[in-house]
């Protein structure tokens, strides 16, 4: 029967891929990882001459560049990999990978300087948090660090260290770094990635966290104990980011597959993922994503799905299909990561015709309508642009509403003038720490306005989106147009529009 489903799935995605969800919906997440651990996306050197910043910043500016011609909506920048971070911060330690030392600051702050360049080109600005890893092997010692030592907050196995989960001022250090990025930059969102305990650890009588499970929680499994802690920690964040910033989002990137009958699906209520591959995760690093999803501790989730559609145990059709029917069952939207390191090792048209398709996938199997995609990572961009350009991002899109949110109401734009190929308005003002963005049309003349706008309600209908901006003032294409503004609240949300007629 699991066989029977599997092919009919394929199937499925063959007859629709090249259907009307081919083209570009008016709204869908595209989002892109920039990588700082290591260096992997940027910066390309690390350090502090004038020379070297210059440089960071072109780089950067570059790759911004890049994501808004194709059409990307949002950039996901990694602002903290090691406990230390890519901002001014009181808690942690500056990050080697962008100055070249632990501790000492790169002379410029790059998360205020990525969220303004992002929002100059009308993208989302997402601080990409690691949650609790610590090092992989080094031994840091810049005073937080020592700090951390002395008050035993590292939980260590083989070369992997981590803030200790388990340890409730650890969580609640996680959550006052959050609070920094959150309250202190106009970042859209937050995500974690997959990094929880060391991979592996046992659960033995002799591992450092023992101790306190049985203190605290006999009556659990340690495995669950464990789980439990991760859970404690996101509802934590959240629950801090709808006190401090309501306009946000915050979602979460696991590893590929999760929910099998062996482990978490029936806890929860969902059908277990069909696919062969094993849900490592669950009692390796000890999450548990369909658990957050049901305890509605995120607002999107991102697993992922780093494999082609005819992988022997963990196929990307029926893996994608599985997620959206959970991140549906819990009211959540469901966007895939993918991987661009195959076309990396192995430049093929086959590669990359995986990734436009995995791309479709997303979008296809999307039960609600809200798709996504975030693609791994920036410095891959440049092998297969045009490729997903052409094939899937040919029109700019805005991201899907998250009607569970906040919700804000705008009043419409006011003011509405043109000057050349530049459209301006009078600002709208936020009611608080949000903020207010806009969304531009250009409306052929010879199509009457109600043949504009959407079939379904969503106003103004997608072939026509100009733009997002976050000025009241944007440029648009010259010619016998009908230009249109809306104010475009928190969560994706559209006031009524303001016509502008030569």
């Amino acid at each position: 029967m699991a066989r029977l489903l599997y092919t009919l799935c394929l199937l499925l995605c063959v007859l629709i891929f090249e259907s009307a969800h081919a083209q570009s919906p008016k709204r869908e997440f595209r989002g892109v990882w920039i990588a700082t651990v290591w260096g992997i996306d940027w910066p390309s050197k690390a350090g502090t001459t004038p020379e070297i910043q210059k440089k960071q910043k072109d780089e950067m500016i570059e790759m911004l560049d890049r994501c808004e011609r194709l059409n990307l909506t949002t950039v996901c920048f990694q602002v903290r990999s090691m406990s230390d971070v890519m901002f001014k911060s009181k808690l942690e330690p500056w990050s080697s990978f962008v100055s070249g030392k632990r501790g000492v600051s790169p002379g410029w702050d790059p998360l205020e300087f990525v969220v303004d360049e992002c929002h100059k080109r009308g993208l989302e600005c997402y601080a990409w948090v690691n949650p609790f890893r610590w090092s992989t092997g080094t031994n840091y010692s810049t005073p937080q660090d020592n700090e951390w030592k002395l008050r035993c907050w590292l939980l260590r196995h083989e070369k992997y260290t981590v803030l200790n989960p388990g340890l409730e001022e650890v969580r609640s250090h996680v959550v006052e770094l959050c609070r920094e990025i959150v309250t202190g930059y106009k970042v859209d969102g937050l995500i974690f990635d997959d990094y929880f305990y060391p991979n592996r650890i046992p659960e033995t009588d002799d591992i450092p966290d023992y101790s306190q499970y049985i203190k605290e929680s006999p009556w659990m499994t340690f495995g669950d104990w464990r789980r439990a802690n991760v859970h404690k920690a996101i509802a934590d964040v959240y629950a801090m980011i709808e006190e401090e910033r309501p306009d946000i989002v915050f979602g979460i990137s696991p590893a590929g597959v999760a929910g099998k009958d062996d482990t978490s699906s029936a806890k929860w209520g969902m059908e277990p993922c069909g696919v062969k591959a094993a849900d490592w995760q669950y009692s390796e690093i000890y999450s548990d994503p369909l658990g957050l999803l049901y305890q509605r501790t995120v607002d999107f989730i991102s697993p992922q799905i780093y494999w082609h559609t005819d992988h022997a145990t963990a196929p990307y059709a029926p893996i994608a299909q599985w997620w959206s029917e959970a991140a549906n069952l819990y009211g959540r939207h469901f966007y895939g990561s993918v991987t661009m390191e195959h076309i990396a090792k192995n430049d093929t048209k086959a590669n990359r015709v995986q990734i436009v398709n995995q791309v479709g996938y997303n979008r296809s199997l999307s039960i609600d309508g809200n798709s996504g995609v975030i693609i791994y990572s920036a410095k891959y961009l440049p092998l297969i642009s045009k490729e997903l350009k052409d094939a899937r991002f040919s029109m700019p899109s805005l991201t899907p509403v998250m009607s569970w949110k906040h919700q804000y109401e705008y009043p419409k734009p006011s003011g509405v003038k043109l000057d050349g190929d530049l459209l301006t308005w009078n600002p709208v003002r936020s009611e608080g720490r949000e903020q207010v963005r806009y969304t531009v049309y250009a409306i052929p003349s010879s199509v009457a306005t109600d043949d504009a706008m959407d079939e379904f309600g969503d106003g103004i209908c997608g072939e026509y989106l100009v733009g997002m901006t976050y000025d009241a003032r944007k440029k648009v294409p010259k010619g016998d147009y009908v230009y249109a503004v809306c104010t475009y609240a928190p969560q994706s949300i559209e006031s009524a529009p303001t016509f502008f007629r030569r």
